[in-house]
């Protein structure tokens, strides 16, 4: 949340797990998005009606949500990160490619969120398109 997701929504690999919560709260307060919200949220999905859904409403996506909606580029279960934090460990050097390393958060990764639909998405899109809000 916060400058939490300013400082990791840039990486070419962002693992989310069943505790990671984004969101951007400031706009609950009526206050506007930081940490490069106004950059990185247009570009949710390649799609600025999500963008503008979740930076005007403060909506949270919790762990395979953010797989789903594009934030997050692996959902790796907590049950499998002990074994990934000693696989990258053990195998990641500073010559290791991010293909290296995303083979091995892959391997540990459930990916089947990121196939399933966003919910109410035909309203998001309607209600959130550039010109309407």
């Amino acid at each position: 949340m916060g400058g939490g997701v300013g400082v990791s929504v840039h990486a070419p690999i962002r693992v989310a797990t069943d505790n990671t919560v984004f969101a951007m709260p400031e706009t609950g307060i009526g206050f506007f998005t930081d940490v490069g919200g106004s950059y990185f949220l247009p570009r949710v999905k390649s799609n600025i009606n999500l963008g503008l859904y979740l930076g005007l409403t403060g909506h949270r996506l919790k762990a395979k949500e953010l797989l789903q909606w594009g934030v997050a580029t692996h959902y790796v279960p907590s049950t499998n990160m002990e074994a990934l934090y000693s696989n990258l460990k053990s195998k990641v050097t500073k010559n290791s490619t991010n293909e290296e390393i995303e083979s091995i958060v892959t391997s540990f990764s459930d990916q089947s969120p990121k196939s399933e639909a966003i919910p109410n998405l035909d309203e998001i899109n309607e209600l959130f398109k550039p010109d309407s809000i």
